[in-house]
């Protein structure tokens, strides 16, 4: 087996795949192998240990990365190659000539009703599937993928772990909810059902961690049962968030809003919370904020459905969203489109809410029993159980 691996997709920076990718990098160098990423997120700014173990590898991947930029057409190499896939099921257009040997599709995509000629590109060019949960991997399986893998993304445990809660908020009821902004990661539900929990509960907080890039993706929104609408950008081109949730009546002491948050900085600020809230409508994996959240020893809610189900798999570490009905469909979306996608009950979340406020400790007990399955879940353990799937020993 060559000891390189190529990495599709871009390492670094705030995104779950850029997390993924670094653990990747890291795993892949403590275990003898020489990644190459195509891309480095340009605002990755590793630690001094990090860099180290970076560090002796840049030798082989810059000469690798700039045969990339130079290539013309198709550029073939002799060693795996691990491509990032979404809802496609394609790569990205900028890597889409790189062939490796084999090829391997990396696969988080959120749609049952994946379109036929994507399905036999990719049964065509990919030898093996990773799935990024068991979700995903049923459906692959499901439109006949001979080869597929489930394994779920891991969770930085030297970061993400039960501490002492962080200082500040103790006179509030803390709601954390995390996610870029957009109607598939349900914060308008979050939204409606924390409404009607603050009109009981004043002291209530919510604090969102929402930082979006993408206009098109925040717009989405608009087509939420709720009509709450959406945020606009700021003077400073940032979300307005707080203004778009003063406008529909939640006072501005009533939310703390995170902007855009390095990764390294979250997690004393989710141990301050009490609670964290994921009303998700669909998770190709697994959701890495809600497992980061769970490691951390703070009581998740989660909706019961697509990635989330491995979330909730162990009884009694996490709360689950029972109700879940289906997402309603608009004019021009693909036939089966929002096929297993969940849409949460606002009136089930604030049940969920206030059994929290009122038995604070029985939450806390949820909340290790998280962290105890998340332990479970260190990248290490799950890049070694990639490269064992793949036959990478």
């Amino acid at each position: 087996m060559h000891r390189k691996f190529g990495i599709g997709w871009q390492v670094g920076g705030t995104t779950g795949w850029g997390v993924y990718g670094l653990a990747l990098m890291l795993r892949g160098a403590a275990r003898g192998r020489i990644p190459v990423p195509v891309y480095i997120a340009p605002s990755f700014a590793p630690d001094p240990l990090e860099a180290r173990a970076i560090a002796p590898l840049e030798k082989h991947w810059r000469i690798e990365r700039q045969f990339f930029d130079l290539a013309d057409d198709r550029v073939a190499v002799d060693y795996p190659f691990l491509m990032g896939l979404g809802n496609d099921l394609r790569p990205p257009e900028q890597i889409s000539g790189i062939s490796g040997a084999p090829e391997i599709g990396v696969a988080f995509f959120e749609h049952r009703a994946l379109a036929a000629d994507d399905i036999a590109f990719a049964k065509t060019r990919y030898a093996t599937m990773v799935a990024g949960s068991t979700w995903n991997a049923e459906v692959l399986a499901d439109h006949g993928f001979a080869h597929v893998a489930s394994c779920p993304q891991g969770v930085d445990l030297t970061r993400f772990h039960p501490a002492p809660r962080t200082g500040g908020l103790e006179d509030r009821f803390v709601v954390f909810s995390g996610g870029k902004l957009e109607f598939r990661k349900g914060q308008d539900i979050a939204v409606e059902a924390f409404r009607r929990f603050h009109a009981r509960h004043p002291e209530a907080l919510l604090v969102t961690a929402w930082h979006n890039p993408w206009d098109a993706s925040v717009a989405s929104l608009g087509r939420s049962p709720h009509g709450l609408g959406a945020p606009v950008r700021g003077a400073n081109g940032a979300w307005d968030v707080t203004g778009w949730l003063a406008g529909l009546g939640l006072p501005r002491g009533a939310v703390l809003d995170l902007g855009e948050v390095a990764h390294a900085a979250m997690p004393r600020l989710l141990r301050a919370c009490d609670v964290g809230l994921f009303p998700n409508r669909c998770e190709g994996g697994t959701n890495l904020v809600a497992m980061e959240c769970m490691a951390c020893g703070v009581p998740a809610i989660l909706s019961a459905n697509t990635g989330h189900r491995d979330l909730l798999a162990r009884p009694g570490a996490a709360i689950a969203l029972e109700r879940q009905a289906a997402v309603a469909p608009l004019a021009g979306d693909r036939p089966g489109f929002l096929a297993d996608w969940g849409e949460s009950d606002p009136d089930e979340i604030v049940e969920r809410l206030e059994w929290a406020f009122a038995h604070r400790d029985a939450a806390a007990a949820v909340g290790a029993a998280g962290a105890a399955f998340m332990a479970e879940w260190g990248w290490p353990a799950r890049i070694d159980a990639l490269f064992a799937a793949l036959g990478w020993e």
